[in-house]
């Protein structure tokens, strides 16, 4: 049964088209709109259907309306002038939906566009080229072919984009995944998937971080796992779990973590402590102390501002810090250390510059120069200069051309490290 009706009767379904003004209230049933201007309620400032509103061509829709779902056929557009609240599903098919006030529903989707002045609430959202949303947006998941913004607090299961991702307030996440690049204020995000840029404003919680190009997060992130292509970036302390980047790192706070992997470069504007290993293919710079409890290693240039502690160290161009303190180290050839070394094995490559050294074990290989030299096994290689003084404690072998400035001696125990170094 198709019919007519005036406000509020019973109908299987209405049928309104070619009018400039639809004026209705309330349909106990479903209404098709076809071809009209504007749709205002009769009495107040909302229309309430209870069934499927089907809807052919632009529409203007003035006040609230709920329905049991919205259907929707345009090349244009689908506006309302307050709230759209549906049942079921909000579908616009080619066309764009915008909404001044909230809209709420189980699936809510534009082919074209689906801008909301206020809070979105749904199952999933969707729009082809964007979704805008002034307000605040829950929803399992939200989708846009080119952008995302949100202006309020996102909370949202699974957010994608084609394009761009902009999170002005908190966000509360299990997956981000866009093409381009994306942009949040502060909250909590478990898997971060971006093709081009990541950066957060405030701190944020990341379980992991995978992204092509760069990375930037706020003061007081934590991030658990780190793979960016290009480089990452924070400001203020942060704390993370593992880093691997092809380029730089920058970490502009205090830094604590598990491990560093780094193709280029390292630089942290406070302490920096890991738990496990840093390896770095460039440079590290640390403005403090450096604590790495298991294994440093760097090809290039490290420079502390501060103490080394480390287990292990190897290192192929130059070492500058305060003090250098581990269980093994290894120094490059023609590498430079510029800072007493503290270690129980110790191995000098050839022509390498170094302070003092103190250690059990400690090898030196040849035309090298070193500062005094402190162990209890101790070998020379052949034209090592030695500028300083020689103790040991069990033996002592020097190939050919090693000039020394003091005869070595032999002592029964070496002085503590502090009284010397």
């Amino acid at each position: 049964m198709t019919m007519t009706e005036d406000n509020g009767q019973r109908s299987d379904r209405i049928l309104l088209k070619n009018q400039d003004v639809v004026t209705l209230s309330k349909v106990d049933g479903d209404i098709e709109i076809r071809s009209c201007g504007r749709w205002v309620p009769e009495e107040g400032n909302e229309i309430v259907v209870t069934g499927i509103v089907t809807i052919q061509g632009a529409l203007e829709i003035e006040g609230n309306l709920r329905v049991g779902s919205l259907k929707a056929r345009t090349r244009d557009m689908i506006e309302v002038f307050g709230d759209l609240i549906a049942e079921r599903s909000i579908r616009v098919e080619k066309g764009a939906l915008d909404v001044e006030g909230s809209v709420e529903g189980r699936e809510v989707r534009a082919d074209s566009s689906l801008r909301v002045g206020k809070n979105l609430t749904c199952s999933t959202g969707s729009g082809g080229g964007s979704v805008k949303v002034g307000g605040n947006a829950i929803a399992e998941r939200i989708s846009g072919g080119g952008s995302v913004k949100i202006e309020g607090k996102a909370e949202v299961k699974e957010l994608r984009a084609g394009g761009s991702v902009k999170v002005v307030g908190e966000i509360q996440c299990d997956e981000l995944k866009v093409g381009g690049s994306g942009k949040v204020n502060h909250g909590k995000i478990g898997t971060v998937n971006i093709g081009g840029s990541f950066k957060s404003e405030g701190a944020v919680e990341v379980e992991e971080i995978d992204v092509g190009g760069s990375v930037v997060v706020g003061p007081g992130s934590f991030v658990k796992a780190i793979d960016v292509g290009g480089s990452f970036k924070s400001s203020g302390e942060v704390t993370f779990g593992a880093i691997d980047v092809g380029g730089s790192v920058k970490l502009d706070g205090a830094a604590k973590g598990d491990t560093i992997d780094v193709g280029g470069s390292v630089c942290v504007g406070g302490p920096l402590e890991i738990m496990e290993d840093l390896e770095v293919g460039g440079k590290v710079t640390v403005d403090g102390d450096l604590k790495c409890h298991k294994k440093i290693k760097i090809g290039g240039l490290i420079t502390v501002d501060g103490r080394i502690d480390t287990f292990r160290i190897i290192v192929g161009g130059r070492i500058e810090a305060k003090y250098v303190k581990a269980e093994g180290f290894r120094l490059g050839g023609r590498g430079e250390v510029t800072c007493p070394v503290e270690s129980k094995e110790i191995l000098v490559r050839e022509r390498a510059r170094t302070d003092s050294l103190y250690g059990d074990e400690i090898r030196i290989e040849d035309r090298s120069r070193v500062k005094s030299v402190y162990g209890r096994d101790i070998y020379i290689e052949r034209g090592t200069i030695v500028e300083g003084e020689i103790q040991y404690t069990e033996s002592l072998e020097m190939e050919e051309k090693v000039t020394v400035k003091e005869e070595p001696k032999k002592v029964d125990s070496l002085p503590p490290p502090e009284d010397v170094l």
